[in-house]
């Protein structure tokens, strides 16, 4: 996988135009090359090019199955850049080719979706959200790379529900574990952004809904895939799914390991802010 490289599909939609020139922007940032995968409708590139003027950009003409292009693109890129929704799915909600597109993607991939402030970046913030999940330190760890890109400030949150019974609550799901985990992550990278890390008293699918502080939305596929499908439909910003190169396998009835696939289940502010990891520099 190419570490020099954001790649974009856009369809000359409102959300393909808003796509392009978020990848733009972050591509900029940091000093990527952009490949620009257009539909055969597409719109043009050049306000890109006037924009960001040194900016290395290539465009490749899609035609046939958009779904296997970004794929295919992705094997070769830093990350993928879709809007929400495209020319094809006119009324709201997440496009048809979103989920697909990132459970097939062979690396991280941005949903662009929210507020005009989110997506121009004017919060300066990247939230990241762990639950106790194998991909929870992919996930911080590149919080804090896009945190760096987008001179923002991160903040690391881990849902907690009031709890309905009192069953003991195991290593793997305790808060203080998950959240010291996460601070460790942090501290053990060499250049970090301003992180603060701590619990929030609510659902996970409410605290996606109620990132509206946030340019950026950091998620893992996790287990059951409910809070990424959470965040894909609800989100108020752009949204990061990070890819996890090595995905958990489950036990099939039959007693073979079978791959893990994400499915659609239900997905399931009193903060008591954990001691933050020490601010680094950007």
């Amino acid at each position: 996988m190419s570490e020099k490289r954001v790649t974009v599909g856009t369809d000359g939609s409102r959300w393909g135009e808003t796509a392009l020139h978020w990848a733009a922007r972050h591509a900029w940032n940091r000093g990527d090359e952009l490949l620009v995968l257009r539909g055969a409708h597409g719109g043009s590139t050049r306000p890109i090019t006037r924009d960001f003027p040194l900016l290395p950009v290539r465009i490749r003409t899609t035609v046939g199955n958009p779904l296997a292009a970004f794929a295919e693109s992705s094997w070769e890129s830093e990350l993928l850049v879709l809007g929400c929704r495209g020319e094809r799915h006119r009324h709201p909600g997440l496009g048809d080719l979103v989920v697909p597109a990132v459970l097939t993607a062979h690396c991280d991939i941005v949903i662009v979706r929210g507020s005009d402030d989110a997506v121009d970046g004017r919060h300066r913030r990247v939230t990241a959200m762990v639950g106790g999940s194998p991909d929870d330190p992919l996930v911080v760890a590149h919080a804090v790379d896009k945190a760096l890109a987008l001179r923002a400030q991160l903040m690391v949150l881990h849902a907690v529900p009031d709890p309905l019974t009192h069953h003991p609550v195991s290593r793997q799901h305790d808060t203080d574990e998950i959240l010291v985990a996460a601070e460790k992550v942090v501290a053990g990278l060499a250049r970090y952004p301003a992180t603060f890390i701590e619990p929030v008293r609510a659902h996970p699918h409410e605290v996606v809904a109620s990132r509206t502080d946030t340019d950026l939305l950091v998620v893992g596929r996790g287990r059951s895939g409910a809070v990424m499908r959470s965040a894909l439909h609800l989100a108020p910003c752009p949204v990061m799914v990070v890819h996890d190169p090595t995905p958990p396998v489950r036990t099939a009835p039959s007693g073979h390991r079978a791959t893990w696939t994400p499915c659609l289940p239900w997905p399931r502010d009193n903060r008591s802010p954990l001691t933050p990891a020490t601010t680094g520099g950007i």
